[in-house]
């Protein structure tokens, strides 16, 4: 269980993870696909149900941040009886908040979206999604949380084959329900709502199996709650309130963002969408590896090894462009090929390209951005990470706001809000860790 920071190592951990994380970006691209050939207002809708079953996440992202990294903490002292004390108070606290946000989200979603769209037909749309896929909620934090275990034990590839089985299953249902193939009725984007929900069922399934059938539930003593420690799921509870709110603000980001851009015409709320799904893929790789960095820098200081720390972080940010650079060169070069897996609008696909040229240059600079804030999560000094994460978010919303409904210019200006927030990002997170003010902390 403990980690060593080779390149080896932390490619080890990081590739399941990035394939992982592909297969569980499919979802959301894929009902961009799909409903993109289906309706442009269903396009617009699904990007504004996503921001907004983003939002919903934001208690158990905090959560699961919180369990990963005490998690890695234990496994780095070699605790296995801790680890799982750690998983199962997590895993209990992921249901209880997961289960409470269904009846919150069913009455206040569609009030809100009628209050802050200017299209009703957008915001039906949107409605329809969320009244299906919030049932997801439960069974995405029981995923999550056994992938923060996976994630804490250095034990990463079985993530792919959970994320394999998302992934196809969410095809193959979007396919069939939402154009009505193979005899299923015509669902429309109530249909990628059902996919979604299967998915997450699906994959719940197999995880589960695949814990009890290698033996982790013995060896750990997961989904035990005998010994229920009130100051155990304290710890965690208060370690991830600042997580959630990190998640929270994140997540607001992009439902604004989509408010902001929605007032510009449905064409371009469909170009962001577009967009914002590229950069989503682009983003796997970095997200990835600052989850390795988050949980092994927890790891390490578990056991005292401080000083390998920068070592982890520079490795890692080399390792990360030497798999996304590639990718974002071929994507600047190349923009039609790419955009038209989206759209088969040859002017919306044309309209995307200065966001598209945006988000590659952010991309760019979340690299390090990213890696370094990570670090700061992994050292549990979640409260100062959420301050880092406001003043970011912050400045990247008053320049969408700026850019958008006062100097008039187009996706790709702004969409420039992201280079400033990872740049920030980048500044404060680096600064903290270097200062080593995190030498304070005990979990």
């Amino acid at each position: 269980m403990r980690f060593r920071p080779t390149y080896g190592s932390i490619w080890g951990v990081t590739w399941p993870l990035i394939l992982a994380g592909i297969s569980e970006t499919v979802i959301d691209v894929t009902d961009t696909i799909f409903l993109a050939h289906y309706g442009t207002a269903e396009l617009a809708a699904i990007g504004v149900a996503d921001s907004v079953y983003g939002l919903s996440l934001f208690l158990v992202i905090g959560l699961v941040e919180a369990t990963q990294i005490l998690i890695g903490r234990r496994s780095g002292e070699a605790q296995a009886v801790k680890v799982g004390q750690m998983f199962n108070h997590g895993l209990a606290l992921l249901v209880l908040v997961s289960l409470s946000m269904i009846p919150v989200m069913l009455g206040a979603v569609p009030h809100a979206l009628d209050a802050l769209l200017t299209a009703p037909q957008i915001a039906a749309d949107a409605f329809a999604y969320l009244r299906i896929a919030v049932f997801a909620l439960v069974f995405q934090a029981f995923n999550l949380a056994l992938s923060a275990f996976f994630i804490g034990i250095s034990r990463t590839r079985v993530l792919v084959a959970a994320a394999v089985i998302l992934s196809a299953t969410n095809i193959v249902l979007d396919w069939l329900l939402i154009f009505g193939n193979g005899g299923f009725p015509e669902l429309g984007i109530g249909g990628a709502a059902r996919a979604t929900l299967a998915a997450e069922i699906a994959t719940s399934a197999f995880l589960l199996a695949f814990v009890l059938h290698r033996g982790y539930a013995a060896r750990f003593g997961l989904f035990r709650l005998r010994d229920w420690d009130f100051r155990l799921a304290g710890r965690i509870a208060l370690m991830g309130l600042p997580v959630s709110l990190n998640a929270l603000v994140d997540m607001a980001k992009w439902f604004v963002l989509i408010v902001i851009i929605e007032r510009l015409g449905e064409r371009t709320l469909a170009s962001a969408n577009i967009v914002l799904s590229c950069y989503t893929l682009f983003l796997i790789p970095v997200d990835n590896f600052s989850e390795t960095i988050c949980t092994m820098v927890s790891n390490l200081i578990g056991q005292n090894h401080l000083r390998k720390l920068r070592l982890l972080l520079a490795r890692t940010i080399r390792l990360a462009y030497a798999v996304i650079l590639p990718v974002l060169v071929l994507a600047v070069l190349f923009p039609a090929p790419l955009l038209s897996l989206f759209t088969p609008d040859d002017a919306l696909a044309a309209a995307s390209v200065g966001g598209l040229l945006a988000v590659a240059l952010a991309t760019v600079v979340a690299v390090p951005g990213d890696t370094w804030f990570s670090a700061v999560l992994g050292t549990g000094d979640t409260r100062v990470a959420f301050a880092i994460q406001l003043t970011a978010t912050t400045g990247a919303l008053l320049w969408a706001w700026l850019i958008a409904l006062h100097a008039g210019l187009g996706l790709g200006f702004i969409l420039l809000g992201e280079v400033l927030a990872w740049l920030v990002c980048l500044a404060a997170s680096s600064w903290w860790f270097r200062g080593r003010r995190w030498l304070r902390l005990t979990l």
